[in-house]
């Protein structure tokens, strides 16, 4: 795999010229520079990077720029930190300038009529900026930028190089001529044209690219680099492929990226051809950062083994999604990142199944329902994205879920069609939320408003779930309808033209799908079917994106079987014959009791279901996590003194009944044991304290307290049958404390006053100071 260093340059002499069309297609776009004075059309780029340890560099660059407007007379840039020695025209006349923060701004030497071009030369150097994470930085005997900054605002850096009209929407032409010590390489974008020998003793390395980039994709890297090569057969042309690694990564690089070539042969089937003209790889202190032809990698990724394969392709697929087509701003970024990290399950189910990218899908989508609205301080859209926020979990994880469920909404033919297209369209522009939506539903024929609205545009999650079915006998089939309901999850309105793939199960386990689509909170559609289904179930192979996660196993043996990302485990005792059973963890709320209960609190988070084809003798015991920490169950299980229990329900429009339970663990966190599953709803809750022995969840053992008047009306009093030190609550009939006081050992009977309490029925607590419990029933009536 590796050749010579010379053999590459003179297979990049026998490259392409550059590309007029794209050129002109670039620069009829829809500009937005500074303050949309200038669209830039070139930048050559002049470094001298020759004395790393000053960490310095010195630079002139060309920028050629054309302007929409009339009669301008002055070139608004940006340039962080660098100082401007001068600005010269094309023909070394003198141009005045300010420079004040990073605001670069050239008087012209005449002004200029939309549609003219020019030419300026600036002439800096310094000490380069950087983050904690984006800019130039200097890390021993390499040097390197990032395009972007976390921490930045806004967050392009290419400023932090070259003086650039710096923003994601003005894309412009590069070449490079970089300056470097005689025992270094410099890596840019494009193709590499030639090596100088300059009369000092230092190399200069020209590069050249023929696609038009924003800012944030130009790229340089400076260090004693090893450069390996190879070539992929691209769709249309043969791609090169270049890694320029430290010499301690060499015989590393083969093995983490064996299956390179592959995966980029994916992209392009799923995606279109290759679009630019190298697939290269950069060895960094820092990374990785998709920069056109020029992935600046992390040297600890190049390992030898896979265990990093997913951010290669995550990079890699930032060809298409983010340096093709651009996010027309920084809160579009999810069409950059969320359509990457989607790409992470898309090359596992090309390289390793289906089963291997739902893993990772629904773990993704695990941490996203379960945490991103706490770690971003709530539920929030993707589009627009506040800028502090935008490289951050709702962009890129969210994100990915959004891109998955767009590809469950549409099914593969019309999403896949579709995105070719779109890329097609936009190429080489910057394109927004709006932009794709529209082209998407034109080019499919499908309205796409309402799955934007909700899901790009409204925070939240949706979830739906099937609450019944009804079968009709109809000669050779069955008509089934089946009635299901949309609950949310960090929304307030339902999806519109909502969507679910329903897979029906017949008794010996032959599987169909349909997709019903609906509006509102609930819906209802009949179905022709070839046989009558025992099961029906809402999006069985996790293509929705909605509040769930969910998994299901074939079971034909006794032991313990995992559901990951559920939080369940069953413990088989009789597989029987053999069952099927899905378990699905419902990121949601638990319908409510059909009659309220004193003292009990539902989960308002989450509950599960199981579910299935259980044969005869089939037994098993179900394992339920409870985690007070972790973003559980923590709005639940609020203290020690809390008594958690698990509710179960045949199914929707049942009550919630107890089942017996053990649990193992203290109070934050530990497994609710169930013996002898059975299908159905299962949630936690808490009872007040009295609760957590009692078999039946009544109140009972009453005859220590006597409540008189009882119905009562604006006062009455509690007599206890002895004098005990203790605890006295009362509990209205959600569960909420209305009432408290300490009871000393004296004490024999409290008198209340009761107007404040509303008509209805009330639960009254005694725990004694030797943890005795009492409970009775008072009745306010009036």
């Amino acid at each position: 795999m590796m050749r010579k260093f010379l053999q590459f340059f003179l297979l990049a002499a026998l490259t392409l010229n550059l590309c007029t069309g794209l050129h002109a297609k670039a620069q009829n776009m829809n500009s937005s520079a500074i303050d949309d004075t200038v669209d830039v059309v070139s930048y050559a780029i002049n470094l001298s990077i020759v004395n790393l340890s000053s960490q310095q560099i010195q630079g002139m660059t060309e920028v050629r720029f054309t302007t929409p407007l009339s009669s301008i007379s002055h070139l608004p840039l940006a340039l962080k930190q660098l100082q401007v020695d001068s600005v010269k025209t094309e023909n070394d006349e003198h141009l005045n300038f300010s420079h004040i923060g990073d605001n670069l701004r050239i008087q012209l030497y005449q002004p200029l009529s939309a549609g003219d071009t020019n030419l300026v030369r600036i002439y800096y150097q310094g000490v380069p900026f950087h983050e904690l994470w984006g800019g130039f930085h200097f890390s021993g005997s390499y040097a390197f930028n990032l395009g972007v900054g976390f921490e930045s605002i806004p967050h392009n850096l290419g400023k932090a190089w070259f003086p650039c009209n710096d923003n994601f929407t003005d894309r412009a032409f590069y070449e490079y001529r970089i300056r470097v010590e005689n025992d270094k390489l410099a890596v840019c974008g494009g193709l590499l044209r030639s090596v100088s020998t300059m009369c000092d003793g230092t190399k200069e390395f020209f590069w050249k690219s023929d696609r038009s980039l924003p800012t944030y994709l130009a790229s340089v890297a400076v260090g004693p680099y090893v450069m390996l090569t190879d070539t992929f057969p691209g769709t249309e042309q043969d791609i090169p492929i270049t890694w320029f690694v430290r010499p301690q990564d060499t015989a590393r690089v083969n093995g983490s990226f064996q299956n390179l070539k592959e995966i980029a042969q994916n992209y392009e089937t799923c995606f279109g051809p290759y679009p630019f003209q190298r697939i290269g790889f950069t060895g960094t202190a820092l990374g990785a950062m998709e920069h056109a032809e020029n992935i600046a990698y992390p040297n600890g990724s190049i390992n030898g083994g896979l265990s990093d394969e997913w951010l290669y392709a995550h990079e890699l697929s930032h060809m298409w999604f983010g340096n093709k087509v651009t996010c027309a701003s920084d809160a579009d970024m999810w069409l950059n990142e969320g359509w990457a990290r989607w790409c992470e399950t898309l090359y596992r189910e090309h390289l390793y199944g289906e089963a291997t990218a739902r893993n990772n899908m629904r773990s993704l989508a695990r941490e996203v329902l379960r945490y991103a609205h706490i770690s971003e301080g709530g539920y929030l859209p993707l589009s627009p994205m506040p800028s502090n926020l935008t490289y951050g979990t709702h962009v890129y994880d969210k994100g990915g879920m959004v891109t998955h469920a767009l590809r469950g909404y549409l099914g593969d033919s019309l999403f896949f069609n579709g995105i070719r297209a779109y890329l097609d369209e936009f190429a080489y522009q910057p394109a927004s939320s709006y932009d794709l939506r529209d082209f998407l539903s034109q080019y499919t024929g499908t309205d796409l408003t309402g799955f934007f609205d909700f899901h790009v545009f409204g925070p939240g999650y949706n979830h739906v779930s099937v609450d019944s079915f009804h079968v009709t006998p109809a000669g050779s089939h069955v008509d089934v309808e089946v009635f299901v309901r949309q609950k949310l999850k960090g929304a307030e309105l339902p999806a519109e033209n909502c969507r679910s793939e329903l897979a029906f199960m017949s008794s010996d386990r032959i599987v169909e799908t349909r997709t019903i689509t609906f509006s509102g909170w609930q819906g209802s559609s009949v179905f022709q079917l070839p046989f009558e289904p025992a099961l029906v179930m809402a999006d069985l192979y996790e293509r929705n994106g909605d509040a769930t996660t969910d998994n299901y196993q074939t079971i034909r043996a006794t032991g313990l079987f995992d559901f990951p990302d559920t939080y369940f485990k069953m413990d088989v005792i009789n597989p029987g014959d053999s069952a099927f059973v899905r378990v699905t963890h419902h990121w949601v709320a638990p319908d409510g009791m059909l009659e309220p209960r004193p003292g009990l609190t539902l989960s308002d988070y989450r509950y599960w279901s199981v579910e299935g084809i259980f044969p005869e003798g089939f037994q098993a015991t179900g394992r339920f996590t409870y985690n007070r920490g972790n973003a559980l169950d923590n709005n639940l299980i609020t203290s020690s003194a809390d008594s958690l229990v698990i509710l179960f329900r045949p199914g929707a429009g049942q009550e919630w009944q107890s089942v017996p339970f053990t649990r193992q663990g203290p109070w934050q966190l530990g497994i609710i044991y169930v013996p002898n599953l059975l299908p159905g709803e299962y949630t936690l809750a808490v009872w007040d304290e009295l609760f957590v022995n009692a078999g039946s969840q009544e109140p009972g053992n009453t005859s220590f307290l006597k409540i008189a008047p009882n119905p009562a009306t604006y006062m009455t009093e509690i007599i206890l049958a002895k004098p005990e030190a203790g605890r006295l609550t009362i509990h209205d009939s959600t569960g909420r404390v209305i009432y408290f006081r300490e009871v000393s050992t004296g004490d024999k009977s409290i008198r209340m006053n009761t107007s404040g309490f509303s008509n209805g029925s009330y639960l009254v607590n005694f725990v004694s100071a030797q943890g005795k419990k009492y409970v009775a029933r008072l009745i306010i009536a009036r």
